[in-house]
């Protein structure tokens, strides 16, 4: 059980470590290949290339998860406390729409590209795969906002910069 809840909290952001490692030991490694053996890794920039694109669809549902998502508050700041929920869980609720449909075209884009059997250029990897990465971020962000949701519905959050809130107890609790 504590597994399960420490990857709740955690999941993404080991995602994003490691691709950030990775990145990191491969950009090294091609820098130390081209100049002290003059010979360059052909792949390397490729999986980089990949990489900081994928962080971009896990970066979305870690945001959500420990509640620093960026959005511009300033009008919803005046309202009351009650309507600034209203209006978070419409938008929250307006985010797992757009999401959807989002996860839905990555959904019809591995298809095409499996059916055509897309491959990319330098280490022939099935481009479907890469789409099934971007459509495993797109799902989470969904799984975070319907998790969101629910804990402004039942109480646990106000607003989305709330959600995270179990993540700071947790760290007061150990001090």
């Amino acid at each position: 059980m504590k597994l399960v809840k420490w990857l709740d909290k955690n999941f993404e952001l080991l995602i994003l470590a490691i691709m950030l490692a990775v990145m990191c030991v491969l950009s090294f490694a091609n820098v130390i290949m081209r100049y002290a053996f003059h010979h360059a890794l052909t792949w390397s920039d490729e999986v980089c290339c990949y990489l900081l694109a994928l962080s971009a669809f896990f970066s979305l549902p870690c945001a959500i998860r420990r509640g620093v998502s960026l959005k511009v508050d300033t009008f919803t700041q005046m309202l009351s406390p009650a309507l600034q929920k209203a209006i978070g869980l419409i938008g929250d609720l307006l985010m797992i729409v757009i999401l959807g449909y989002l996860f839905k075209g990555t959904l019809d884009l591995i298809g095409k590209s499996a059916m055509i059997h897309q491959a990319s250029p330098a280490l022939r990897i099935p481009v479907a795969s890469i789409y099934r990465l971007m459509a495993l971020g797109l799902f989470l962000g969904i799984l975070r906002y319907v998790q969101l949701v629910y804990r402004v519905l039942t109480g646990r959050a106000l607003v989305e910069s709330d959600n995270g809130n179990d993540l700071d107890h947790e760290k007061e609790g150990m001090d």
